[in-house]
C-alpha cells in the first residue's frame, strides 16, 4: 500500500498486485498529481456548510420547544459532526490547506477541538494506520484485533445488539479510550504540545465555556452537542469503521479495505465527504475528499484494479453487494 504522504508517491506502481506495474505508473502518475491538487475554498465550503447545518438545527430545536424536534436536530448534528471529523482527517494528511500551520490551526479550531481531540494526535495514530495497514504496527488493528466487537461474520441480531450498547455509553467508553490514545507518546506530544500550543487550546476551551455559559445555552449544548457525540456518533464511527476494514478478503492490498458507493441517504448519514471512497484514499492518500469520485472513476479504468478491488454499492442495504451482506452471516441468522 501506498505511503500515507501529502505529494505524489513515486512508487505508485505498487499499488497493483498484477499487470506491467511501471507502465501503470507511468499513465497514473499524471492524473493523480493532477487530482492531488489542492482546492482550497472547497475544503472551507464543506467547513461552512456543515456548520451552517449544526447552527440551523441548534436554532430550530431553541425555537421549537418540541421533544420530536430536538430529537431530529440531535441527530443531524451527529451527522455533522462524523462529516467534521472526516475533514479533520483530511487535514491530517495536509489536504485541507496548502500552509501546514494553518492547515492544523484551522482543523483544531473548527474540527478537532471541538470534539475533544486534536489533529496532531490524530495524525499520529492515523499515518500508523496507512503505513503498516492491518498488521501489529497498525495502531487500529492492535485496538481491535481478535475483540469479539470486531469478529466477523457475525449475526444481524449480535449487530443490533453491538451498535445499541454503543448507543447506549458502551461506545462513550470506547471513544474516551481512542481520545486517550490519540494524545500519543511522550516525545510526539513534546515536540507538538508546547508551552503556546497547550496554553492556546486552554484558552479555546475555556473562551467557547464562557459564551456559551454567557448566552445561557449550556443545557441545549449538552444535550444538542455532547449527548449526540456520546450516543449517536459511537454508532455511525462504529459503522463506518466496520466497513473500511472488515468482513473482506484482505488477500491483496485492493481488497484489505473497500469502496462503498451508496445512495445519498447513506452519504448523508455515514458517508459524507466521500469517505465511502476508503480504498481509493489508501492508495492514494494525497487525493483530498472533493477529488475521490474523479479518482474511482480514474482507478476503474485499469483492468486489474476493476477486476480485484473489493467494491460495495449500499452499507445497510439488503442486497448481496452491500457491506451488510458482507458482515452479517445469514445462517447464523436462521439458527438465532
Amino acid at each position: 500500500m501506498v505511503a500515507a504522504g501529502v505529494a505524489m508517491p513515486a512508487d505508485v506502481q505498487g499499488v497493483f498486485v498484477h499487470g506491467n506495474r511501471l507502465q501503470l505508473a507511468r499513465e497514473l502518475a499524471g492524473r493523480v498529481r493532477e487530482l492531488s491538487q489542492l482546492i482550497v475554498w472547497r475544503g472551507l465550503v464543506a467547513i461552512a456548510v456543515d456548520w451552517a447545518m449544526i447552527s440551523v438545527s441548534f436554532a430550530l430545536a431553541l425555537s421549537l420547544p418540541n421533544p420530536v424536534v430536538w430529537i431530529a436536530a440531535a441527530l443531524v448534528i451527529a451527522t455533522r459532526q462524523h462529516a467534521l471529523s472526516i475533514l479533520m482527517h483530511d487535514a491530517s494528511h495536509f489536504r485541507l490547506l496548502s500552509s501546514r500551520v494553518w492547515n492544523d490551526r484551522l482543523s483544531n479550531w473548527l474540527l478537532a477541538y471541538p470534539l475533544l481531540v486534536t489533529t496532531e494526535g490524530y495524525r499520529k495514530n492515523h499515518l500508523a494506520h496507512h503505513l503498516h495497514l492491518n498488521t501489529e504496527a497498525d495502531p487500529d488493528w492492535v485496538r481491535k484485533a481478535g475483540k469479539r466487537d470486531w469478529k466477523f461474520p457475525k449475526s444481524k441480531r449480535a449487530l443490533l445488539l453491538l451498535l445499541a450498547r454503543d448507543f447506549c455509553g458502551g461506545g462513550f467508553v470506547d471513544m474516551l479510550k481512542a481520545i486517550v490514545n490519540l494524545r500519543g507518546e511522550k516525545s510526539v506530544e513534546r515536540a507538538a504540545q508546547t508551552r503556546h500550543y497547550v496554553i492556546g487550546r486552554c484558552l479555546y476551551y475555556a473562551v467557547a465555556a464562557a459564551a456559551i455559559m454567557a448566552a445561557g445555552l449550556w443545557l441545549p449544548v449538552l444535550v444538542l452537542w455532547y449527548l449526540p457525540a456520546f450516543t449517536v456518533l459511537p454508532v455511525i464511527l462504529r459503522i463506518r469503521s466496520i466497513a473500511e476494514h472488515f468482513g473482506l478478503e484482505a488477500e491483496h492490498d485492493l481488497n484489505m479495505s473497500r469502496n462503498t458507493t451508496c445512495p445519498l441517504w447513506e452519504r448523508v448519514l455515514l458517508a459524507p465527504h466521500n469517505i465511502g471512497y476508503h480504498l481509493d484514499h489508501h492508495i492514494f492518500p494525497s487525493v483530498p475528499f472533493y477529488n475521490l469520485p474523479r479518482l474511482s472513476s480514474l482507478l476503474m479504468g485499469v483492468p486489474e484494479y476493476a477486476a480485484l478491488a473489493h467494491q460495495n454499492d449500499q452499507y445497510l442495504g439488503v442486497s448481496r453487494r452491500s457491506v451488510l451482506a458482507n458482515i452479517t452471516n445469514r445462517a447464523s441468522d436462521a439458527s438465532s
